[in-house]
């Protein structure tokens, strides 16, 4: 407990490294040291500073560029989920994990239960007549959730449930059944599970 805010302090605790961390969190492409540096306007030797203590600290991951003479050959990438501080410390996470692991081992009327309380949520924060997927998804976006939409399938940049996601997939049941719930119009999404730092993937299937 005491270690996760003294990990989100020593990350944010510097304003130049603070302001590496919210681009990465901005923008989720991976970077090179001189183009951190560029963006930060500092010097690459601060910015490579930052960018390794923000590896040490697990916030981003070290990566290798292969096949491109004359670029740089080490780039970084995000690699943990939201910075949380509370003071004393709320782990919704855990209960929600708890909860989740406790009706998953019902099995299928369990995971159909997740389901359909996701389409509950969905249904409860949908807007009538959503025009595409992207606009169904405006009610999460506002909570702060990011979905990169294509024809079939949705990827979830960031995923408000990832930290459970990530140790229990059938979370990713519900945030179907959310998006479901948020088209209001018999959508089928089926997940595709956890697909890393950000969150989850589906598919969608059309219509019921």
């Amino acid at each position: 407990m005491v270690s996760d805010m003294e990990r989100a302090l020593g990350a944010l605790r510097d304003f130049t490294r603070r302001d590496i961390l919210l681009r990465f969190y901005t923008d989720r492409r991976d970077r090179s040291v001189d183009e951190v540096a560029k963006e930060a306007g500092v010097h690459r030797s601060v910015a490579f500073d930052h960018l390794e203590r923000l590896v040490a600290l697990g916030y981003l991951e070290v990566t290798r560029r292969r096949g491109f003479p004359g670029k740089p050959a080490k780039l970084y990438r995000l690699t943990a989920g939201p910075v949380q501080i509370s003071h004393p410390m709320r782990r919704f996470d855990v209960l929600a994990e708890a909860l989740a692991r406790s009706i998953a081992e019902t099995g299928a009327r369990g995971e159909e239960s997740i389901r359909n309380a996701g389409r509950a949520l969905g249904r409860s924060l949908g807007r009538p007549h959503p025009s595409s997927m992207n606009a169904a998804l405006e009610p999460m976006v506002e909570l702060g959730a990011e979905y990169e939409v294509e024809q079939e399938s949705i990827v979830c940049l960031n995923c408000l449930f990832a930290e459970v996601c990530r140790r229990v997939p059938e979370i990713c049941q519900f945030h179907a059944g959310v998006i479901e719930g948020l088209t209001g119009e018999g959508m089928q999404v089926e997940s595709l599970g956890f697909r890393g730092p950000g969150g989850c993937a589906y598919v969608i299937n059309g219509r019921a």
